[in-house]
C-alpha cells in the first residue's frame, strides 16, 4: 500500500470514527433521553436489588431479565457514584458507540458505513432511533452487523476455527442481552439460502456462546431455561390494550426504506454491476424474512431485518465507491468527511432538542408525594406500565413493591387476568380483586380526568389534576 493510500484510508477512518463519536454526544447533550426500559434498567442498577423485590413476580420466574448488562451499570455505579439519570446518559453513550463503531474497521471503505446510516435516517428515523434507546438489545444488533458483513465479504467457507472465534461473542452479548435464541433465526436464513457449513458454523458458535454465558452467570441451565421462558411469556402472553410494548405491535414495513433499497438495487443493475448473489445470499434472505414477519411484530424488522440491511446497504455502496474511487484518491477524504458529517446531523435530527415524554406521574417523584405512595413492604397497583418506569427511575430504593413492571407477562397469573380485566372493561368493579387484596401498607393509583375514581373501598387522594391515590378505608372508630 503506497503512503498516499495509507493517508486517505487513515484520514478517511478518522473521519468518520470522530463523527460517530460525536453522534451520541450530541444527542444526550440537547437533552434527549429515552422514557421506557433504559430508565428501569439504570434504576436497578442503582436500586443494587433483585427484581423480585422490585416486582410481584409469578414464582417460575427468577433470573434477572439482562444479568450482564446490570452487573456493568453497578460496577459503573459502585465505582462513580453515578445516579440514575447519570447512568441513562452512559447507556445511551455507550450502546450507541457499541452498534455504530466496529463497522467502521470492518469494513475496508468506513465511509460505505456513514453514507448507509444517513440513508436508514432519512428514510425512516423510527427504525434508528431504536439505536438511541439505551437498551442492550444493541450488543445483538451490533454482533448481527458484524455477522451480516463476514457473510458478505468472505471469499471461503467457513472453519471450525471461525466457531472458537465467534464462541466467545455470542457468550458475552449472550450475558448482556439474554435473548440468544432470536440467533436462530440468522441461522435459519443461512439454511434457506442454501448455506449449510455457515448456518453449522453459526449454530456451533451460538451453542458455545450460550454455554459460556450461562458459566458466566453462574447456573448454566437456569440461564438457558429462564431466557427462553422470559420470550415464551412476553410473546404468548399479550398485553392488555395501552399496555403493549411497541416492538411487539405489526409494523408497516418502513416503506421509504424498502423503496430507498429497490432505487438502488435498479440504479446498480442499470450499470450492469449488479453482483451475482445481492439477492440470494443468507443477508438477503435475513432481510426478506424479517421484513415480512415485521408486518405481525416490528420487532423482526426493526432488529433484525433492517439492522441487516443497514449491514447489506453498507457492503453494497462499499462495492460502488470502490467501482468508481480508487483508494488514494483525493477526493475519498471529502466524501468520508461529508459522509460523517451528514450521519452525525440526520441521525440526530429527529432527536435533536429532547424528546417531549409524557410523563404523566411526575407529581409522584417529588418528596412530598411520599403518602400517596405505598408504606415499607407495600404493594403499588395500578394499570399503567409508565408508572412504573417514571416512580422506580426516581425512587429506586423506595421500600416497596410493583404489581406492574416492564412486562406484564411476569405478573403472578391470576393479577394478569385482573390488568386485562381492566383493560378491557375499564370499570371501577373491575379494579375489585385488587382492591380484595390490598392492605394498609398498599396504594392504588390510577389517571381519572372525572374526578374521585368509581373504584368501591378506597379512600382517595388527589395527587395531580389526573393522578389519584387510592388505600383502604381506616376502620370506622367504635
Amino acid at each position: 500500500m503506497s503512503e498516499s493510500t495509507m493517508r486517505a484510508s487513515v484520514l478517511a477512518r478518522v473521519l468518520v470514527f470522530g463523527c460517530l463519536v460525536l453522534l451520541p454526544l450530541r444527542i444526550v447533550g440537547s437533552g434527549y433521553l429515552p422514557d421506557d426500559d433504559a430508565m428501569r434498567h439504570a434504576a436497578k442498577a442503582v436500586s443494587g436489588r433483585p427484581w423480585s423485590d422490585v416486582l410481584v413476580l409469578r414464582p417460575d420466574v427468577t433470573m434477572d431479565s439482562h444479568p450482564g448488562w446490570h452487573a456493568l451499570l453497578g460496577l459503573a455505579h459502585r465505582l462513580t457514584g453515578a445516579t440514575a439519570p447519570d447512568l441513562l446518559v452512559f447507556s445511551v453513550v455507550v450502546l450507541m458507540l457499541v452498534f455504530l463503531l466496529p463497522p467502521v474497521f470492518a469494513l475496508r471503505r468506513p465511509e460505505a458505513w456513514a453514507l448507509a446510516v444517513t440513508a436508514f435516517a432519512t428514510l425512516d428515523q423510527r427504525v434508528f432511533s431504536r439505536v438511541a434507546s439505551g437498551r442492550p438489545f444493541l450488543f445483538s444488533a451490533a454482533l448481527l452487523v458484524l455477522l451480516c458483513l463476514l457473510c458478505l465479504g468472505r471469499e471461503r467457507a467457513p472453519s471450525m476455527r471461525g466457531v472458537i472465534l465467534l464462541a466467545p461473542v455470542f457468550g458475552i452479548v449472550a450475558w448482556m442481552h439474554p435473548s440468544w435464541h432470536l440467533f436462530l433465526i440468522p441461522v435459519a436464513a443461512a439454511l434457506l439460502a442454501g448455506e449449510r457449513r455457515l448456518a453449522a458454523l453459526l449454530a456451533a458458535s451460538l451453542a458455545a456462546g450460550v454455554v459460556l454465558a450461562g458459566i458466566i452467570y453462574g447456573h448454566p441451565l437456569e440461564f438457558v431455561e429462564q431466557s427462553v421462558w422470559h420470550t415464551v411469556l412476553a410473546m404468548g402472553s399479550p398485553a392488555p390494550p395501552g399496555t403493549l410494548a411497541i416492538e411487539f405491535l405489526p409494523g408497516d414495513g418502513s416503506p421509504l426504506l424498502v423503496l430507498g433499497a429497490a432505487a438502488f438495487l435498479l440504479w446498480r443493475h442499470a450499470r450492469g454491476h449488479l453482483q451475482p448473489g445481492t439477492l440470494t445470499n443468507p443477508v438477503a434472505v435475513l432481510v426478506l424474512g424479517g421484513w415480512l414477519l415485521g408486518f405481525l411484530v416490528v420487532r423482526f424488522w426493526s432488529d433484525w431485518g433492517a439492522v441487516a440491511l443497514l449491514a447489506w446497504t453498507a457492503h453494497e455502496i462499499q462495492r460502488a465507491l470502490e467501482e468508481r474511487m480508487p483508494e488514494d484518491a483525493p477526493h475519498r477524504v471529502r466524501v468520508a468527511a461529508v459522509g460523517g458529517l451528514a450521519a452525525l446531523l440526520a441521525c440526530s435530527a429527529g432527536l435533536h432538542g429532547g424528546r417531549a415524554a409524557e410523563r404523566p406521574y411526575a407529581a409522584l417523584t417529588a418528596v412530598e408525594a411520599g403518602p400517596a405512595l405505598p408504606d415499607p413492604g407495600g404493594i403499588l397497583y395500578t394499570d399503567d406500565m409508565r408508572l412504573f418506569f417514571q416512580v422506580f427511575y426516581s425512587r429506586p430504593r423506595a421500600p416497596f413493591r410493583y404489581i406492574v413492571g416492564y412486562e406484564p407477562a411476569l405478573m403472578p397469573p391470576s393479577d394478569l387476568a385482573t390488568l386485562r380485566a381492566i383493560g378491557a372493561a375499564k370499570t371501577g368493579q373491575s379494579y375489585s380483586p385488587w382492591v380484595v387484596k390490598m392492605t394498609p401498607r398498599d396504594r392504588l393509583i390510577v389517571q381519572s380526568l372525572d374526578g374521585q375514581p368509581p373504584i368501591p373501598g378506597l379512600q382517595w387522594t388527589q395527587v395531580s389534576r389526573a393522578v389519584w391515590s387510592g388505600r383502604l378505608r381506616p376502620p370506622a372508630a367504635p
